[in-house]
């Protein structure tokens, strides 16, 4: 049973794990507590936050797992990339084992799946545990704009704009913190947000996502719409591909499973078999085995990055793509005083629509 799982029941109070509230219930006021007290300290200045010359852009949200968080860089990197500006997207490089600060490269054991991910597809990516010494390196390479990937709750940065992702399915996970809900910390931290991005905006109700404006509304904040949809297939190989047949065999270890699903029933798939893992899993040898025997196996970016170069079977694999109304105009007018890039560079090549005309380099910081 995933950490999810066992949320659930408690939450719900089925049968013996009734018995778990009172203590799920107290962390979670505590996790709370914490959060607000940690927010407090960084706005009073007794924790200290360091601001940079060029724009950083914070993408991220208030809930643990899948918001769409994602094809949402994605979606910013390729619109300062196409505006003239030489971007970068910093993370942390989560469950990689990598420590120190670097350009990655596809490589998921040493740089997490996420940054392997946007490393794959030609995005300047710099990997760093510390955001503050992964944007200083990123300007030291050339970047004179930052994406900071999941950089809501990192308040030792400072941001330019700060954007948080909402997944309407999920917004306000159950309006309680962690471990008893989702939320990373109180609502209340939604104020210091300049922006919301209402990802999957277009596989929701009309009248969940109403529900969902309406009380984003309260904050008196720009509010944009995430229309999300699979534009291409790729194989083992991350090579463009043929859909697979309507009936297909689904596994995957990421955030939000449910509407990964979702959005293949919506395409006219049939689930024949369907394997859910815990977010970021890192498949052994015996699960990839038995993932090997399925008729029509269809997974994740995030899950092949991590697999490709393991499994001897052929995978299909949908990419997504985020397209935010608005969102361009939003982020040019609040960036300024930017030198950009010179357009002739820009002209050189014409790369695929959602790879990168950044050319990657194995540069390693000798900062720790």
């Amino acid at each position: 049973m995933n950490a999810e799982t066992l949320r659930k029941k408690v939450a719900k109070k089925e049968g013996a794990y009734a018995l778990l509230y009172p203590l799920f219930f107290a962390l979670s006021i505590l996790y709370c507590a914490i959060a607000r007290i940690r927010n407090k300290f960084y706005d009073w200045k007794i924790l200290p936050s360091t601001s940079f010359p060029i724009p950083v852009i914070s993408v991220g949200n208030v809930i643990a797992g899948g918001s769409g968080k994602t094809p949402l860089v994605e979606s910013i990197y390729t619109i300062l990339e196409e505006s003239g500006f030489r971007p970068a997207i910093v993370t942390r490089g989560y469950k990689g084992n990598f420590k120190g600060t670097a350009i990655a490269t596809p490589d998921a054991k040493k740089f997490g799946d996420e940054a392997s991910v946007y490393a794959l597809k030609n995005y300047f990516t710099v990997v760093s545990k510390d955001r503050a010494k992964g944007v200083q390196f990123a300007a030291e390479n050339g970047a004179n704009a930052v994406i900071l990937d999941d950089g809501f709750q990192h308040r030792k940065v400072i941001p330019t704009i700060n954007i948080v992702a909402i997944d309407p399915f999920k917004p306000f996970g159950d309006n309680r913190c962690l471990p008893l809900g989702l939320l990373r910390e109180p609502l209340s931290g939604l104020e210091r947000a300049d922006a919301f991005v209402i990802t999957r905006a277009n596989v929701v109700s009309k009248k969940r996502l109403e529900s969902v404006e309406l009380y984003l509304k309260t904050y008196r904040k720009p509010i944009f719409f995430g229309s999300q949809e699979f534009k291409y297939w790729i194989n083992k190989n991350f090579q463009k591909t043929l859909p697979p047949e309507k009936e297909i065999d689904v596994f995957c270890g990421i955030g939000n499973p449910g509407q990964f699903v979702e959005m293949l029933i919506k395409m006219g798939f049939k689930i024949r078999n369907l394997f859910i893992f815990e977010d970021h899993h890192n498949y052994t040898e015996k699960e990839l085995e038995e993932l090997s025997k399925l008729q029509n196996p269809v997974t994740t970016e995030k899950d092949l990055i991590k697999i490709h170069d393991k499994i001897n079977f052929d995978v299909k694999v949908p990419v997504l793509r985020m397209e935010v109304s608005g969102l361009k105009e939003f982020l040019l007018n609040n960036i300024k005083n930017v030198e950009k890039a010179e357009e002739e560079n820009l002209e050189e090549g014409i790369a695929p629509a959602g790879v990168s005309a950044f050319e990657s380099k194995s540069l390693l910081s000798t900062k720790r």
